[in-house]
């Protein structure tokens, strides 16, 4: 009887450690099958830091003077980073310091068996990204004020020109055509008036604002400057090396652009009409009076349109329409500004060599220039702005500042335990 009870008990005992086993051995699935889900989870969230790693290498100067994100660095040595960030994060994991399981016993055996970077199409000089940074930059309202005020006679009379070849070759712009703008055109089919551009909201009107904030211009400049153009919104606009020559082209452009909108407002206005009609027909009597006419009108227009650029130089608005209180010249001091040079005008009340209307009010020249970087190409306009700050880092930071050397984003691929991880990281 009692031999009996004693296998009993044996054959329970073996029973139940059949039972233990099998638990043993699901639980170890288990385990392993959590383990590599913690793994997985562990590796991802690694590799995802050891890529904003990158990100946070961001360039300081070029974040503080221009608002822009990008970091400095060759493919290989974004491979080498992403893997010593990642290698230190396996090696002393936090998992690891809680088994504590032997000293050398990493429960998770990460370790990357391969790791691949591509910078292509990421770099800062890519328009699309560089626009994307610069409105980013604006919706945030952390813009720069530039000083008030003219720069003094011996700024603008500098010749400024550059003539470094190896400098203009290495331009983001080099290679693209200097002039975009036909203002002729640009008249026939409607200029838009500044409330016209603000209201649009745009990506467009941001990048102007960012450009009138973080550049300067012929109104507004400083007497000691650390850029490389003094009119530098000029240059957006013209794209030539030449600093004076710029400012000489935006010049002529707003001229032309003048006499288009003077020569509606004579055409519109009824009592300059029957003036230009009165004086034509003493001129040239008979078939030849519209020719007359027509000339009549585009040097009285040209007269008023040189008159409004030296207000607008002397820091007066001029409204973009006209009403007829706010013209300034009568068809005779019209004829005297056609026969006689600038020097030989008598200025009304003023120092500027101008005439003043009766109503003084309208858009003053950073508008003007507003209104032109609204018309102007979209690519060129971005291109030239890195143009700038590519001249002005390398005068001021480092001499071989490269924007091409600038990244604000990347992507790569990482192999661990035989699975691939996938990521992109940009700004």
């Amino acid at each position: 009887m009692i031999l009996f009870i004693c296998s009993k008990r044996g054959s329970t005992s073996v029973f139940l450690m059949v039972i233990l086993a099998g638990i043993l051995l699901v639980t170890s699935l288990f385990i392993h099958e959590a383990a590599k889900i913690a793994g997985g989870s562990y590796t991802d969230a690694v590799l995802e830091l050891s890529g904003r790693s990158i990100l946070s290498e961001y360039d300081l100067p070029l974040l503080e003077q221009y608002g822009i994100f990008a970091f400095r660095a060759e493919k290989i040595q974004v491979e080498d980073k992403l893997r010593h960030y990642a290698d230190y994060s396996f090696q002393n994991n936090y998992l690891k310091e809680m088994t504590r399981i032997k000293r050398y016993l990493d429960p998770l055996k990460l370790d990357i068996d391969s790791i691949q970077a591509d910078l292509k199409g990421y770099s800062i000089t890519n328009t699309e990204l560089f626009e994307k940074q610069v409105v980013e930059y604006m919706k945030t309202g952390i813009i720069k004020n530039l000083p008030d005020g003219n720069k003094n006679i011996a700024a603008k009379e500098l010749n400024i020109e550059l003539k470094n070849q190896q400098v203009i070759n290495s331009l983001p712009s080099n290679g693209y055509s200097k002039k975009s703008l036909d203002i002729t055109q640009l008249i026939a089919e409607g200029i838009p008036s500044i409330q016209e551009i603000r209201n649009s909201g745009s990506k467009n009107f941001l990048i102007n604002e960012y450009i009138m904030c973080n550049f300067f211009n012929n109104r507004k400049g400083k007497e000691i400057r650390d850029t490389f153009f003094i009119n530098e919104v000029e240059y957006i606009l013209n794209g030539g090396l030449n600093d004076q020559n710029n400012y000489k082209d935006v010049r002529r452009d707003l001229i032309l652009m003048r006499i288009g909108l003077n020569s509606l407002h004579i055409f519109g206005d009824s009592i300059k009409r029957n003036e230009v009609t009165a004086l034509a027909s003493i001129i040239t009597p008979g078939p030849g009076m519209l020719v007359t006419e027509a000339l009549i009108t585009a040097a009285w227009a040209a007269a008023e349109a040189e008159n409004d650029i030296r207000r607008l130089e002397d820091g007066k608005e001029v409204a973009l329409i006209k009403a007829r209180d706010q013209w300034a010249l009568d068809l005779k001091r019209a004829v005297k500004y056609n026969k006689k040079t600038p020097n030989d005008i008598k200025p009304k009340k003023n120092n500027g060599g101008y005439t003043e209307p009766a109503v003084n009010n309208g858009n003053d020249y950073e508008d003007y220039l507003r209104i032109l970087l609204f018309l102007e190409n979209r690519e060129i306009k971005l291109l030239r702005c890195m143009d700038l700050i590519q001249l002005n880092m390398k005068g001021t930071y480092r001499k071989d500042f490269d924007l091409k050397e600038y990244y604000g984003g990347f992507q790569f691929e990482a192999v661990v335990q035989n699975k691939k991880y996938s990521y992109i990281q940009k700004y």
